[in-house]
């Protein structure tokens, strides 16, 4: 079509124009803001050593230059045929971008953020509004044609249950970003992997024309990466180098969230998106589902108490996990934070590389399998930490072993992993006569458990 670039093209230079431009504006950010860090200092149940001093933080511009480069990749993208609809997504990122910078000032003048009620309100209302710029002007309609998108199966005209779709995988994607955005790497990183992932189920499913979105932002997402890099660095482990030079902050997450998820739909991709971002959505569903749903319907129907008659820590409940969101868990049960990360690019990819193979295998019964194997893989994921949520001590040697997971293997595996060495012969005959040897249990009750029988080895535990 006269006016328009190849779409083959097209695709390349936006991919490859938005990790460019993210990796090169970064630096000079950093050199022209490089106060602009956060002052918040976050204490809770999740922290494992102390916590991040204000001066360990590293500045906020992660995410004014993947909107930078967002405009950038997004721009050579407009030069393609449907080319508009470039604009449309970044527009519905572009609210999330600047609700971000306020919640990043906030931090950085303040020492705290919006309030969460404030917070996950904002959330929502942006994700509806992303949705209307999509729906409204037609940008969903795109890839309609796919059979991985909600569209094709009930209609492009049937705005009412497309949009209720679509706003779910929005605020859920942006929230689930924003959650991981803590740990460097975490959301840059998966990101990156979903948008490669999204764009060649995309291609496969849709043709090349509907890939290069995702790529875009896989694009960004690449080149925030390059200063954002995953460590053993924690503020439990100060004595590691550390990679990262800046945090992709609120905005960038929020931005990388939303406009990742727009993506998958105008690309025709949204019905595998859960599957295709499988780890990264999970973050979200994690501290839903946890600190939401079940710790207060835990509290109020059954109101356990300590034997002082004081409410019980939430963490003594029944949970899923020992924190949320997710990545959280894996730290307090012993991962360092470049495994976690790690974790989570591989899991990514995996569930990444099934969608694609579906979409490559589409009308064959492989395809179906594919699918169901993406599926089985996130749930995995999930199941995989529910399992380690206890822990349990045992005697290795002449010294009582702290451990989470549990006691056994399967086909020659460890299903439990150690945690640190508790005492010496004298805690291990205590913790016999106590009958708690090898035995799962909530982590925080045996952690309880453990400083009585340290503290006197000879009086009962109560």
């Amino acid at each position: 079509m006269e006016g328009h670039i190849d779409p083959g093209l097209a695709v390349g230079l936006a991919a490859a124009v938005s990790f460019a431009v993210a990796a090169s504006v970064c630096p000079a950010l950093l050199r022209a803001l490089p106060r602009f860090r956060s002052a918040e200092i976050k204490r809770g149940a999740h922290q494992i050593a102390a916590p991040d001093r204000i001066s360990g933080k590293l500045p906020l511009v992660g995410g004014i230059a993947a909107i930078i480069a967002g405009i950038a990749g997004l721009a050579v993208l407009s030069t393609a045929p449907n080319g508009s609809a470039a604009w449309w997504i970044v527009a519905s990122g572009g609210g999330f971008f600047l609700f971000g910078v306020l919640d990043d000032s906030r931090k950085t003048r303040a020492g705290r953020g919006v309030s969460e009620g404030l917070y996950l309100t904002s959330a929502l209302v942006l994700s509806a509004g992303a949705t209307a710029l999509l729906v409204v002007p037609g940008a969903h309609t795109l890839g309609a044609a796919s059979p991985y998108a909600l569209a094709r199966w009930i209609g492009p005209e049937t705005h009412l249950p497309l949009s209720t779709w679509y706003l779910a995988l929005i605020l859920g994607t942006a929230l689930a970003t924003s959650f991981s955005d803590g740990m460097d790497g975490m959301t840059s990183g998966t990101v990156a992997i979903a948008g490669v992932g999204a764009s060649l189920t995309a291609g496969l499913s849709a043709g090349l024309a509907n890939a290069g979105w995702s790529l875009a932002i896989a694009g960004i997402s690449a080149g925030m990466l390059a200063w954002n890099l995953p460590s053993r660095w924690s503020p439990a482990n100060r004595g590691a180098k550390r990679w990262a030079a800046a945090y992709i902050g609120d905005s960038g997450a929020l931005f990388l969230g939303a406009t990742s998820a727009a993506t998958a739909i105008v690309a025709g991709v949204d019905l595998l998106w859960p599957i295709i971002a499988a780890p990264l959505l999970l973050e979200g569903l994690s501290s839903l589902l946890q600190a939401k749903v079940l710790v207060p319907i835990y509290r109020r129907w059954r109101n356990p108490r300590l034997p002082d008659g004081s409410p019980s820590p939430h963490q003594r409940f029944p949970l899923p996990l020992l924190a949320s969101p997710l990545h959280y868990h894996w730290e307090l049960i012993g991962l360092d934070r470049q495994q976690i990360v790690l974790g989570f690019w591989a899991a990514t990819a995996v569930t990444s590389g099934l969608a694609a193979l579906a979409a490559g295998l589409t009308a064959t019964p492989w395809a179906s399998m594919a699918i169901a194997l993406g599926g089985i893989t996130g749930v995995a994921f999930w199941l995989a930490a529910m399992w380690t949520r206890p822990a349990f001590v045992t005697a290795d040697g002449c010294s009582l072993v702290l451990l989470h997971g549990r006691p056994g293997r399967f086909l020659g595996l460890p299903m439990a992993r150690q945690h640190r060495v508790v005492g010496g012969v004298t805690a291990i005959d205590a913790a016999l006569r106590r009958g708690i040897v090898n035995r799962p249990m909530n982590s925080h009750v045996l952690e309880s458990l453990l400083a009585e029988l340290l503290a006197d080895p000879g009086r009962p535990t109560t």
